[in-house]
């Protein structure tokens, strides 16, 4: 299958593309193979003008393909996890903050049942500067201020699409993004705490909750769209 404007987008980013070669390699699988006729028909022509790939570029944004399912079923983060490696260990050991109780990434929704949607997406490397240091409804705020997205993309990523950015991105190009910073997601934890992930060092890609009040200056939203 030949995604339009694959080539030219792969030259105008650089290289920086996570697309139907990159995941191959980095999966394991075909990720094409998986798609549904629909989703094939969705993913088979680039949705970005020239003017959106000179504007990724000069955002150093990554372009990636992202896929719901592997050939044994939903590509849930735990799945994810299984297949790539790359989470620290104590996300299946106890992750919280203090006022909070202690939870594992494999009792909570977010990761066991979330997937990505199928489709094309431009996203940052690092968190937004304005974002930073602030609380996530002053996030959101901020967000809805910066040049408009695509209709139907959150500007947050969700835990999973993270999960999947960061990972496939580390197996492809041995780089740890996101490894003194965190990515505020839209998704949810069981504890009512919005999640992030980040810290991604030698140990392995951290993953958290926090409630909508806290703010700090390594805390942002890693704009997509």
């Amino acid at each position: 299958m030949t995604i339009v404007g694959l080539a030219d987008a792969t030259a105008a980013l650089g290289g920086a593309v996570l697309g139907p070669a990159q995941l191959a390699a980095a999966l394991g699988f075909d990720p094409l193979s998986v798609l549904t006729a629909d989703e094939r028909a969705v993913v088979a022509t680039l949705p970005f003008a020239p003017a959106d790939l000179a504007r990724a570029r000069a955002q150093g944004e990554l372009l990636v393909l992202r896929v719901p399912r592997d050939p044994e079923g939903p590509l849930t983060m735990l799945r994810l996890g299984a297949r790539l490696g790359g989470l620290d260990p104590k996300v299946h050991t106890g992750v919280g903050y203090a006022l909070r109780d202690e939870w594992t990434i494999d009792d909570q929704p977010f990761a066991s049942d979330e997937t990505c949607q199928a489709g094309w997406y431009l996203v940052g490397r690092a968190p937004h500067p304005a974002t930073t240091n602030l609380t996530y409804r002053a996030q959101d705020a901020v967000l809805g201020q910066l040049p408009s997205g695509r209709d139907g993309v959150p500007r947050r990523r969700s835990a999973v699409e993270a999960a999947y950015d960061l990972l496939c991105w580390h197996r492809h190009a041995g780089e740890r993004l996101l490894a003194d910073a965190f990515d505020w997601t839209r998704s949810r934890s069981s504890d009512a705490g919005f999640v992030a992930l980040g810290g991604f060092g030698p140990q392995g890609l951290g993953v958290i909750a926090y409630s909508g009040a806290v703010r700090f200056g390594t805390l942002g939203v890693c704009v997509q769209r």
